[in-house]
């Protein structure tokens, strides 16, 4: 727990429930006739279409259960030495953040629901977040402090 108010920790997503059954009903819940892609438990992280699966922190706000989503590619860019292949130009901006977070933001393991968190890293101690749900930027700072050398965290505009 930090500063008695905000903790963070990873969370690895449980095979069950599949998410894709967790999609297609928060999908038909929200009135979504179709998807193209929905969220997937893959090597122990959270797939979503062609990237490689997000590693992904649960924090605890003020009583609030926030998913922070990382690219271990530009999270292992942080760690000198480590050689990462790049991720596709644009995937931040393309990716189609409710159909990844409507279904994470539902799930059993967050009574209450949760706020998602896509964050991407464009270089040196920047980040940028795309959220849904509350934002929650001092919390996407500290799960950043946690995985990385860096320890201190701008949010970029």
């Amino acid at each position: 727990m930090l500063d008695g108010m905000l903790s963070v920790e990873p969370w690895i997503p449980p095979a069950v429930p599949d998410l894709a059954a967790l999609a297609m009903a928060a999908a038909d819940a929200a009135g979504v006739a179709s998807l193209r892609a929905w969220p997937e438990w893959r090597k122990g992280g959270i797939g979503f279409g062609d990237l490689p699966p997000f590693l992904s922190w649960l924090g605890r706000q003020e009583g609030s259960s926030h998913l922070v989503l990382l690219q271990p590619r530009e999270v292992g860019a942080l760690i000198p030495g480590a050689r990462t292949a790049p991720l596709p130009s644009g995937w931040f901006e393309a990716l189609d953040l409710d159909a990844l977070a409507r279904p994470l933001a539902n799930h059993p393991d967050f009574p209450g629901g949760a706020s998602v968190h896509l964050v991407h890293l464009p270089g040196g101690e920047r980040f940028q977040v795309r959220t849904y749900g509350s934002p929650a930027p001092e919390l996407v700072a500290e799960v950043l402090k946690r995985t990385s050398h860096i320890q201190i965290w701008n949010l970029a505009d």
